[in-house]
Formats: structure tokens, C-alpha cells, sequence
């Protein structure tokens, strides 16, 4: 696919970009710029090595991996595929679109309802609990959906084939995900060096 070699090659030059940091790190901190924490020193290397996995354990990682689960399940569903529709397809159509508006209101009444439990202490909707899971929320809302679908329209034959479908999303989105090591890596190694 075309956008694999375009995320190889911005990985590949995020690399790049990490090793010329960290000889430029090192060559502005020899000319006793005091501002700069070189990555080869002592201090930067149990730096890196110390925090590699902290750094890369955001909400962002666990969006990405929600998300393409969530893409898999629609995509091996069919629920968009532009196809002449039977009347299985149609009836699983709209129990699926029931289920999706039932749930839409399950959410809202756990946001609307006074002293709200999504709510935050005050009341507010951003920052909240809604606002830090709306992705898993919003994931878990075209999983169920997709899945309704997929099973009555007989798309799915199994609960394998739904977990099939997780594979297959995730497959699809590894390129990102190396993608992502690459640049929060840049990322949080720029800030160390420099603030």
C-alpha cells in the first residue's frame, strides 16, 4: 500500500532526526550551554533507557489501538459497504441502528442526568470522566453497533469472526503504531534535551 512507504520513510527520518539529537545534544553541551541535558551522558542515557516505556504509555497509544479495533469490526461488518441489500441485510440494518440510538441514550443520561456520574465534581463536561473515555466510549459504541450488524446480516458466523475482525484492524494499523513509538520517542527526547 502507498502510505506504508510514506510512514517508512518518515520513520526512517525520525531516526535520523533521534541520532543527529543526540550528537547534537551532546556537541551543544561541550560547548558549556547550560540550558542542555546531552542524551550521552550518564544522566541522559538512564534517562532514555529509564523512561523508554513511561514515555510511551499515553491515553493516545490506547486510542490507537481502541480505534483500530473498533475500524476492523466496522470494515469485516459490511455495515458500510455499498451493496444491494437483502432483506436479512436491511432488518439488521435497522435492529442495528436501534441498538446505536439506545445506546446514544444510555451515554447521555449517564452525562444529563442531574449529579450526572460522567460528570466531574462541578458539574462540568470537559474536563470529566465523559471527556476521558469518549474515544473508548466512541469505540465501544461502533463495535457493539458493527457487531449487532455483522451477526444478523450473517457477515459474522461466529464470535470468532468479531474477534477476527479486531486482528484485522489492528493489523491495519501497525504502520501507525510504529509510526507513533517514533515520534512520541522524538517527541519526549526534544524536551528533555532542550526544557
Amino acid at each position: 500500500m502507498r502510505y506504508h512507504r510514506i510512514i517508512a520513510r518518515l520513520v526512517l527520518l525520525l531516526l535520523i532526526a533521534e541520532f543527529l539529537l543526540f550528537f547534537l545534544s551532546w556537541l551543544l553541551s561541550a560547548t558549556l550551554t547550560d540550558s542542555v541535558h546531552p542524551l550521552l551522558s550518564s544522566e541522559g542515557i538512564r534517562w532514555f533507557l529509564g523512561q523508554f516505556c513511561v514515555l510511551l504509555l499515553r491515553p493516545q497509544l490506547i486510542w490507537l489501538i481502541l480505534l483500530s479495533m473498533a475500524g476492523g469490526c466496522v470494515w469485516c461488518s459490511g455495515i458500510f459497504r455499498p451493496s444491494q441489500l437483502s432483506f436479512r441485510r436491511q432488518s439488521a440494518l435497522r435492529v442495528s441502528f436501534v441498538v446505536l440510538v439506545m445506546l446514544i441514550m444510555i451515554v447521555a443520561l449517564l452525562v444529563m442526568m442531574p449529579q450526572a456520574v460522567l460528570l466531574s465534581s462541578t458539574g462540568r463536561l470537559w474536563p470529566s470522566p465523559f471527556s476521558r473515555a469518549l474515544v473508548p466510549i466512541l469505540s465501544a459504541l461502533a463495535i457493539i453497533t458493527s457487531m449487532c450488524y455483522g451477526l444478523l446480516s450473517r457477515t459474522f458466523t461466529s464470535l470468532f469472526d468479531v474477534y477476527d475482525s479486531f486482528r484485522i484492524g489492528l493489523q491495519q494499523m501497525v504502520p501507525f503504531l510504529i509510526l507513533y513509538l517514533f515520534v512520541v520517542m522524538f517527541y519526549e527526547s526534544c524536551l528533555y534535551v532542550f526544557f
